[in-house]
């Protein structure tokens, strides 16, 4: 559950730039195998995002692992070990896009490299994109970075949501 967490918070990081509104983007997970579900914030976005041709932006940027809530001060807690997201050395989780390509259903699949406790992996994201809102989807296993809440993978499961608001 803490790992799903701290990936929920990295995938954070797909602030886009045409200055996203921080105030008014969210960035939600939840654990599913513990229904535990939670926030992540401080977003800090390098994205060249264009809201007409979404295809051709970048979507580059971080969170803070001190800014994970799940609603549980000591579970909150125990989360920035380094057992889990170990704060201490990996303060921030880091996304960058490697390609944004629209679906035949006007979604968009976008890839890119997911940076937790400084190791990288590949990760594969839907988004929606309504006026200035980009809604991110997607689901991340943590213990793919070395956060093993469940001994199964498959109970390591993290679903993400990002409601991101363009400037």
């Amino acid at each position: 559950m803490k790992t799903t967490i701290a990936l929920l918070l990295v995938c954070a990081s797909f602030l886009l730039n045409n200055k996203i509104n921080s105030t008014d983007s969210k960035i939600t997970f939840t654990f599913d195998s513990e229904g535990v579900a939670g926030t992540i914030g401080d977003i800090q976005s390098q994205s060249e995002i264009d809201l007409t041709q979404i295809e051709g932006s970048i979507i580059k940027g971080s969170v803070s692992v001190s800014s994970l809530e799940t609603g549980n001060f000591l579970r909150d807690g125990h989360l920035m070990w380094e057992k889990y997201f170990n704060r201490s050395d990996y303060p921030r989780i880091y996304f960058e896009s490697n390609s944004i390509k629209e679906n035949k259903d006007r979604t968009y699949k976008v890839e890119g490299n997911l940076t937790i406790k400084g190791i990288s992996k590949p990760v594969t994201f839907l988004a929606v994109k309504k006026d200035n809102i980009i809604n991110i989807t997607g689901n991340i296993y943590t213990s793919d970075w070395n956060i093993n809440i469940q001994k199964e993978r498959n109970k390591n499961k993290a679903t993400i949501a990002m409601k991101l608001k363009i400037e």
